[in-house]
């Protein structure tokens, strides 16, 4: 488990994004399942604000 930061740049974008595939799958009340819940919002915020959709 990495410690996740605000994500600044589209490295940190793209790194996360790796990583939530990793962990993807990973089962309730675990540390991965936390991990998984924090990049879903990182990813969402950067998205939100670097991307008009």
């Amino acid at each position: 488990m990495m410690n996740w930061k605000v994500l600044k740049t589209e490295d940190d974008y793209n790194k996360a994004s790796i990583r939530m595939m990793e962990v993807f799958e990973a089962k309730p009340n675990t540390p991965e399942n936390d991990e998984l819940d924090l990049l879903v919002f990182l990813i969402k915020e950067y998205d939100d604000k670097n991307y008009q959709f």
